[in-house]
């Protein structure tokens, strides 16, 4: 890769992490490009250099997001042969992402309906894929007769759910830390799925 495409896409991707954190705080809506600019110390016209629209921006970073769930979470869990050890990598590897301050993984689910409705339907399309992941593997479980008498859609939401809100409530500077919320998310999940003799 040429060196200018090197540095383009390191700055894309700085300019997303701090939008990002910017629409996490603001809120979408109520940041303008002006916000963004600002934050950065760069003029709005060289935000268009790199994005079209603010619209754009926010697609880019929801990808970055989805790309970091893929690369963190998704591929390496579809290596774990055994589902109970692979839920619990989802579950902890996800929640890791929302604790830990990962803003373009953090808005992928709050400002979706901002995005055009080819992108939105990209966006979900990846995001269904990940969705699946987790129910087949809730599934492999119920048929080892592992699973609570659930249904499996209903448990993969409630799954989400827990993860997504982390970011709304944890504080990486409160009493507990990224690595023991996780780890608590995680047991509540999977006590709430699991049979236990």
């Amino acid at each position: 890769m040429a060196r200018d495409s090197v540095q383009k896409k390191d700055k894309t991707q700085e300019i997303c992490l701090a939008a990002a954190e910017i629409f996490f705080t603001k809120g979408y809506n109520a940041t303008s490009l002006n916000d963004i600019a600002d934050a950065l110390n760069i003029t709005k016209p060289a935000l268009y250099y790199y994005f079209a629209s603010k619209q754009d921006l926010l697609y880019q970073i929801i990808s970055l997001g989805l790309d970091s769930v893929r690369d963190e979470v998704l591929d390496p869990a579809r290596e774990i042969v055994d589902p109970e050890e692979r839920l619990r990598f989802i579950i902890r590897n996800h929640a890791r992402l929302s604790a830990g301050g990962d803003h373009a993984v953090i808005i992928i689910s709050h400002e979706d309906n901002a995005l055009s409705f080819q992108q939105r339907e990209e966006m979900l399309r990846r995001r269904r894929e990940y969705f699946d992941f987790i129910r087949d593997t809730l599934a492999e479980l119920s048929d080892q007769g592992k699973v609570r008498d659930i249904d499996l859609t209903t448990a993969t939401f409630t799954i989400l759910g827990m993860i997504i809100w982390l970011s709304r409530w944890f504080s990486p500077n409160g009493k507990m830390s990224v690595k023991d919320v996780c780890d608590g998310v995680c047991e509540m999940a999977m006590q709430g799925v699991i049979k236990h003799a």
